[in-house]
């Protein structure tokens, strides 16, 4: 009791021990305060409840005695909420991080092959080739040179789009091969989130059997770290200190058990070519598709690469798709069709006379009905026989009509006038309106994606500012500051040695009784 020499040791001793684990732990976390995702420790104290006794010097005859401090434990200084926000944040800065690759891929593409030395220069050099044809429409030398610029184009068109659908590939796989789905970055991605899920729940399980573990909280919370910048997330803490995470809504781990599994599966629509989907123990799908949901996270940016409608290899594709359409439906139109207005166009025959032209320049590499970037392809007979190019357009049933009028050069200026003329359906704006030219359309695809690339490097770059005062509170409360160790250490020392210096006293004193008696 603290009313005798026995009681006064006790305390004494009982101080020396909290000192010294208090010391303990000052040391350790100095020791890791350098270590990543270690969470400074406190030791928590608590009065040891007191009792009662007779003090004839008490008013009531009654005083109440303590019996010193215990310790309640050892715990990490974390703020929930700061966590919650820094999470909440983390979404977004998975998103930016991860769809930094996508805007370099896009950027090489834009100063490489949409640049004035890359597709505009392809056009520039058509161009260039029709002027020349028009000049002297009787020289086979100009009409190679013109099939081989408008080739040029159409090669462009097929590498860009090679190089996307590459990208698009490795992002979220080709529609009808599995086997690229299973290798794709959405794939991998979210098995990898799933296998955290399962970490998550067997850390939970560690943390149900030893709750006191702040080795398992830092590892606990580190890897919710992670998951949150995969995809957004809502937690409950228990009382044991586990968590129940959930996922769109729906409970995905629950304790030490994950309840639900998350899974990418491929569509059958290149416009929705994966799935994400929350699925139970015995299969059964619990949500068809949470992709819709997700918010900026790191596997929504993966989707927008495949599949998002306003920046993306998907939406470039659509661009050039548009392009490689217009540009060769038009040269076909200019080659193979009549006009009331202008005439017939032909090409300049073996005989050297006018004959009406029928062969499209232009056919599609697999057959199909639609020109895209990447099937377009000149027409093989116009590489075998360059003559077949329409240069003139004339009426073949008009009185003053001559077959011999082989330097009419009337279909070539239509093939000129392209370079300005606008094509219906021919914009990047929906609805497209009025058309644009080839020239403006690719002028503007590139202002388009330069502009959309700078708006999200710009909003990256703002996300990193709020990233980094999130990261930064939660480093001032979480993370070991020297000066803060110190006084600690000075503080556990003098209690330390006070109490030490108090144990001595008392045990003088018993001595000096014992030897009295």
């Amino acid at each position: 009791m603290g009313t005798t020499l026995n009681g006064i040791m006790n305390i004494a001793q009982q101080s020396i021990n909290n000192n010294q684990i208090a010391l303990n732990v000052v040391s350790n976390n100095i020791a890791n305060m350098n270590t990543e995702n270690y969470t400074r420790q406190e030791v928590e104290f608590a009065a040891i409840p007191g009792y009662r006794i007779f003090d004839w010097c008490a008013s009531n005859g009654k005083v109440t005695i303590g019996q010193g401090a215990e310790i309640v434990g050892i715990r990490n200084k974390r703020s929930e909420w700061l966590d919650n926000y820094f999470r909440e944040q983390n979404g977004p800065n998975g998103y930016y991080d991860q769809i930094g690759g996508m805007l370099n891929n896009m950027e090489n593409l834009l100063n490489d092959e949409l640049s004035a030395n890359g597709l505009q220069k392809m056009f520039s050099d058509f161009f260039a080739a029709s002027q020349a044809l028009s000049g002297d429409p009787t020289n086979t030398a100009y009409k190679i040179a013109f099939i081989n610029a408008a080739q040029n184009v159409s090669d462009m068109l097929n590498d860009m789009s090679n190089t996307i659908q590459s990208y698009m590939k490795q992002a979220v796989g080709v529609i009808g091969d599995p086997d690229s789905f299973e290798t794709s970055m959405i794939k991998t991605n979210v098995d990898s989130l799933d296998s955290k899920l399962q970490q998550l729940a067997d850390l939970n399980n560690k943390l149900a059997q030893n709750p006191d573990s702040n080795t398992i909280q830092d590892q606990k919370n580190a890897l919710l770290d992670e998951i949150s910048s995969m995809v957004p997330i809502t937690t409950t803490t228990n009382s044991n200190g586990t968590v129940n995470l959930m996922i769109a809504g729906q409970t995905v781990v629950k304790g030490g058990e994950k309840v639900l599994t998350i899974q990418a599966v491929q569509g059958d629509d290149e416009n929705n070519p994966v799935k994400i989907q929350l699925v139970d123990e015995e299969g059964k799908i619990k949500s068809d598709d949470i992709s819709g949901s997700l918010g900026d996270c790191s596997i929504t940016a993966v989707l927008q690469a495949g599949k998002g409608d306003s920046f993306g290899y998907k939406s470039l594709m659509n661009d050039l798709d548009k392009l490689a359409a217009a540009f060769a439906e038009e040269m076909n139109r200019i080659q193979t069709q009549v006009d009331a207005a202008n005439g017939t166009p032909m090409y300049i025959g073996p005989d050297g006379t006018l004959v009406e032209s029928t062969t499209p320049f232009f056919v599609t590499s697999d057959g199909s009905a639609d020109f895209t970037a990447g099937n377009i392809t000149i027409n093989q007979a116009l590489i075998d026989d360059p003559t077949l190019v329409a240069t003139a357009r004339l009426d073949p049933n008009a009185a003053d009509f001559d077959d011999r009028a082989v330097g009419n050069a009337s279909n070539m200026l239509e093939f000129n006038n392209l370079a300005s003329k606008k094509l219906v359906g021919l914009s990047l704006s929906d609805p497209p309106g009025e058309g644009m030219s080839l020239i403006d359309y690719l002028s503007s695809l590139v202002s388009k994606i330069g502009s959309s690339i700078d708006d999200i490097n710009s909003a990256g770059d703002a996300q990193d500012a709020i990233m980094d005062q999130a990261q930064a509170q939660r480093d001032e409360l979480y993370g070991v500051d020297l000066n803060e160790e110190l006084a600690d250490l000075i503080k556990y020392q003098r209690a330390y040695e006070a109490s030490a210096r108090l144990f001595t006293v008392s045990n003088e004193l018993m001595q000096t009784i014992i030897q009295m008696v």
